[in-house]
């Protein structure tokens, strides 16, 4: 058995050595394996007296050896090739043959950085890589006036496992904002700007299911776990005025769990309530959303491919009786509830010979009075398209339909809407390339003469 002796060695350019005594291994020629955890190459951040977020690039690399690594470092450097700063923290792991590099950077100096990281194990074995990135000077008032926001979307990327913002402005442009990392298989995302809020349902590996609140302006993360086995993760939402989640989860392997479960849960993961459930279950009878009343004695609007509920959580009334409309023949695409007129909207679909069919319907809250076809979404969308829209919304107030369609050749997906009173189509925006593979939950309305609430778009 070795022993090795630590030696950390601060220098007066701030950068960190770290440095262990270790026999060498006989025969050894393989240099250590880097993995570049944070950040992403050429990653933005904006200058830390700004204002804006985020102001400071997380930093994290990751050397692994088959024998000790016994030197880590990198260094920031200008454009220049000038030596910036480098402060980092570092911790060994498995017998030392694994060493961990981990900062926060942040300056007043807008430019484009580059992160050097260097390696070295007990055989002399170097390794090396960079990586850049870009510090920006935030916008003043006058420029976000010029360059307004239209519209934000939120989408999980299960390639990259993360959460992220895309903002685009009226001249074209976009900026993407990586919100959080390590959220695998985002089911459900719910905004609520005016708490600054972001709340995520996933499954994870191992079904691990969490609800996990994200700050957008801020950034961090608070992750509950909910479930561990099981069941996946379907549908939530929050009622801010009572601090309460309410979650639908989806049996995984219904032959082994032939139930749906609805619960409640206090917004700090305590007290979780099993609210009720659906027995006989099918994929067809998850939830797909859940609309809650913002009061003390709230009730829950929610839908699955072909019912509507209406449920008093307070009540013992079983799921399946809280039923107030079933469909024949049509699919649930989404709902959006107007409260004062008692009314609920949906997207619907239904197949008329060959061609798939979209309308906008309307309910009551009791499900007495129904017009499956209120508006029909005009003929020449997405009726006569071949490839079907998805991740269709509903902005009531301004009396907006909203989906995304994906381009012939399947490399860009364009956002497109319609008026619920007029037949034509706009093109809202193109992407760049295609955001079909991650699952795109939320797109946030902000044009010239509107000002909605969140859109909140699930599969």
């Amino acid at each position: 058995m070795r022993i090795l002796k630590c030696l950390f060695v601060f220098t007066i350019s701030s950068m960190l050595f770290v440095a262990c005594k270790a026999e060498p291994l006989e025969g050894d020629e393989e240099a250590p394996l880097i993995e570049i955890i944070k950040p992403n190459d050429n990653a933005i951040f904006y200058t830390s007296d700004s204002g804006f977020s985020p102001s400071s690039i997380e930093i994290h690399a990751r050397a692994t050896d088959n024998n000790a690594v016994v030197f880590g470092i990198f260094t920031i450097t200008d454009a220049d090739g000038n030596l910036v700063d480098a402060d980092v923290e570092s911790s060994f792991s498995e017998n030392n043959t694994v060493l961990d590099l981990t900062a926060n950077f942040s300056i007043d100096t807008p430019g484009s950085y580059t992160i050097n990281f260097l390696f070295r194990d007990a055989n002399d074995n170097n390794a090396s890589t960079t990586r850049t990135i870009q510090c920006v000077v935030g916008e003043s008032e006058e420029e976000e006036e010029e360059q307004a926001i239209v519209f934000q979307m939120f989408f999980s990327d299960r390639q990259h496992a993360s959460i992220n913002k895309l903002d685009i402005y009226n001249d074209g442009t976009a900026k993407e904002i990586i919100l959080s990392k390590d959220v695998t298989k985002g089911k459900s995302l719910v905004v609520y700007p005016e708490f600054n809020e972001l709340l995520v349902g996933s499954t994870e590996s191992g079904l691990d299911v969490n609800i996990t609140s994200v700050n957008p302006s801020a950034g961090g993360r608070d992750i509950k776990n909910v479930s561990i086995s099981n069941y996946l993760f379907s549908a939530l939402v929050k009622n801010q005025t009572e601090q309460e989640v309410y979650y639908f989860l989806e049996g995984a392997d219904l032959t082994k769990v032939a139930r749906h479960r609805l619960y409640k849960m206090n917004a700090d993961g305590t007290n979780q309530v099993l609210l009720g459930q659906i027995e006989n279950a099918t994929r067809a009878n998850a939830i797909k959303k859940i609309w809650v009343q913002e009061t003390e004695n709230p009730f829950l609007i929610m839908h699955d491919r072909h019912a509507l509920y209406a449920y008093n959580p307070d009540s013992e009334a079983s799921l399946q009786s809280s039923t107030i409309f079933t469909t024949d023949g049509h699919e649930i695409h989404d709902i959006a509830v107007d409260l004062p007129n008692k009314t609920i909207y949906m997207i619907l679909s239904y197949n008329r010979g060959s061609q798939r069919y979209y309308t906008i319907g309307t309910s009551n809250l009791e499900g007495t009075e129904t017009n499956l076809n209120f508006i029909e979404i005009a003929g020449n969308h997405p009726t006569t398209s071949s490839r079907f829209p998805h991740r269709m919304k509903l902005d009531v107030k301004n009396q907006m339909v909203y989906w995304l369609a994906q381009s012939e050749d399947l490399q860009k997906s364009i956002l497109k809407r319609a008026s619920f009173n007029d037949s034509s189509v706009q093109t809202v925006w193109e992407t760049g390339t295609c955001v079909c593979v991650g699952e795109v939950e939320d797109i946030r309305i902000e044009d010239y003469y509107i000002n909605t609430e969140s859109i909140i778009v699930t599969n």
